[in-house]
């Protein structure tokens, strides 16, 4: 994921490690999830399925969770995501760019 993050000129000392980033998630009050799909899947800490023990970001466990994807479609493992049906999360069907661009000006708007 950090090659992600790097081809997006994340400077590197920015960058935390999946432990690191767990750590944080349980503390934090809005987890903003963009298209990600099996790297967020809850399933894989249960056995039994094609994500089981897959090292994934535990965003879940954030107070609220906003998911911004053009659709429900699947990941690779082609399984649903339990964390789009899950009571704390809400989802913004929206292309990457366009959906950021309004939830920063629908805060800003909050905010203001």
């Amino acid at each position: 994921m950090n090659v992600l993050l790097a081809e997006a000129h994340v400077p590197y000392p920015l960058m935390l490690e999946l432990d690191e980033a767990n750590a944080e998630l349980a503390r934090t009050d809005v987890a903003l999830v963009v298209g990600a799909n099996d790297v967020t899947n809850p399933a894989a800490r249960r056995p039994g399925n094609p994500v089981s023990g897959m090292p994934i970001l535990d965003v879940d466990k954030a107070r609220s969770v906003v998911v911004i994807k053009r659709s429900m479609g699947h990941g690779y493992a082609g399984i649903d995501n339990e964390l789009y049906t899950g009571p704390k999360t809400g989802m913004l069907f929206a292309d990457a760019k366009a959906g950021l661009a309004a939830l920063t000006s629908a805060t800003k708007a909050l905010v203001h």
